[in-house]
């Protein structure tokens, strides 16, 4: 019960980050106390009670995680996280004055990236204080870091430098700086190749902070991102392209027969499940397209999808043995991952969860179900771009886009999306994506808490 406790009923044991794990709770409470219009009294004294409770967790319990695992500062113990990054937001509501759900989303999240940088890079005297004996240097630490954000948060909310996190952006919009579009790069980056949705990640986004996909600066940005996603993809799976590539131009050695180089030649029988799930992809896709576009205006059935989303990285993970390879995965096989791909348009459900599961439920080898499935988003995210390109051609201008911007998002959702890449590899072949169905059941929740809070 002890180490229960200090890891904070376990999220201190998940195997990725613990310590940005056990920082997220204080991180929602602070979101929902503001967004269902607690004072600033009532939130502040509870975000005392929270540190004061993960010190008190931390001092008297840590021991036994030292002890148990002969580790000084053991990761899962993240109680001392909790407290330090409920110490962080303290101060922070006496200086929102009847904040939107956007300024409200926006200091907490910085509140969460500041604490986790200083709890990270442990500048002086953060490191120095980590020598204290019996647990209270793993906590004193974390309250030290959580002092650090805390100030820099409330600096960044009375800067007249920073007026972005007190303007109200439901009403003006997010500005598409450089700034702006190193944000949105990176939630691109991540979302498009994490099971968590990346259109869902629009949708919500569009609602928090007031943001118009259809705004000319925001059409170019979208494709520049895109072309990033795209850069990654080919920078993470160059040797698997490049054996594709080499393959299917020495078609002639297999055979001279349409049938026959399908059968014998690895590279074609790949480029033909490919081309049927990206038919069975656009077919869906375009009959069902008035649906799916209706769909994105309703945050609730945003949240639905990224319950069913979460249950199916569950299921998924309950599959333990896969060991089918490309060679035998049929065309039938093929088009069930293009249904899957399909259901995706759907905004909370994630296009490369929804390959990869459905890939492993038929019984595909984990590794070929991670490279067969991003092999076909290719087509499918040069075929949306495009679509999207053409659409609204006749409202893309340049003039309205600053290159800085643009190369900005290209840049950061490249650079964003090889790391989620790796860690999307990592997880499915280690049958870990139940961590991502975690991370969508709270979204889940999130969307839930926000559309009860509002009037």
């Amino acid at each position: 019960m002890k180490r229960l406790l200090t890891s904070c009923l376990g999220l201190g044991r998940l195997p990725l980050a613990p310590g940005t794990w056990g920082s997220i709770p204080p991180v929602l409470i602070f979101a929902c106390l503001c967004l269902l219009g607690a004072s600033a009294a009532i939130t502040s004294l509870i975000m005392a009670a929270l540190t004061i409770l993960g010190s008190i967790i931390c001092i008297k319990f840590a021991r036994a995680a030292i002890e148990a695992t002969q580790k000084k500062d053991p990761p899962e113990v993240v109680a001392d996280e909790f407290a330090g990054q409920a110490l962080t937001f303290i101060c922070v509501p006496f200086l929102l004055e009847n904040p939107t759900p956007a300024q409200i989303w926006t200091a907490a999240a910085i509140g969460f990236l500041f604490f986790r940088l200083f709890d990270i890079t442990k500048p002086w005297p953060v490191k120095n204080l980590e020598n204290f004996k019996n647990g209270l240097g793993i906590l004193a630490d974390d309250l030290m870091a959580g002092i650090y954000a805390g100030l820099l948060l409330c600096l960044c909310l009375k800067a007249p430098s920073l007026e972005f996190l007190k303007s109200n952006m439901h009403s003006t919009g997010l500005s598409l700086n450089v700034f702006s579009a190193a944000i949105l790069g990176a939630v691109q980056g991540l979302t498009e190749f994490l099971p968590v949705s990346s259109s869902g990640h629009l949708v919500l986004f569009e609602n928090l902070f007031g943001l118009n996909p259809q705004k000319t600066e925001m059409l170019l940005f979208d494709l520049a991102t895109h072309l990033g996603t795209l850069l990654a993809i080919f920078i993470v799976f160059r040797k698997s392209v490049a054996a594709f590539i080499k393959n299917l131009s020495d078609f002639e050695k297999y055979d001279t027969s349409l049938v026959g180089i399908y059968k014998k030649n690895p590279a074609a029988h790949l480029l033909v499940l490919a081309t049927v799930a990206t038919i069975v992809t656009a077919v869906l896709g375009l009959l069902f397209e008035k649906y799916f576009a209706s769909a994105r205006g309703s945050l609730l059935t945003v949240a639905l999808m990224w319950v069913v989303t979460a249950t199916l990285l569950i299921v998924t993970d309950l599959r333990k043995k896969t060991r089918t390879g490309l060679r035998q995965f049929g065309l039938l096989a093929a088009a069930i991952v293009g249904l899957a791909q399909a259901a995706a348009i759907m905004p909370g459900i994630s296009r490369s969860g929804a390959t990869i599961c459905a890939a492993i439920l038929i019984g595909l080898h984990r590794r070929w179900a991670v490279e067969f499935s991003f092999l076909i988003a290719i087509p499918a995210i040069i075929g949306a771009t495009a679509v999207q390109f053409v659409k609204n051609f006749g409202q893309i201008d340049p003039a309205n886009l600053t290159p800085a911007a643009a190369i900005t998002g290209l840049l950061v959702a490249a650079v964003v999306g090889i790391l989620a890449l790796k860690l999307l590899i990592k997880t499915a072949r280690n049958a870990n994506l139940k961590f991502f169905a975690l991370y969508c059941y709270i979204l889940a929740a999130f969307v839930a808490v926000y559309l009860l809070s509002k009037p």
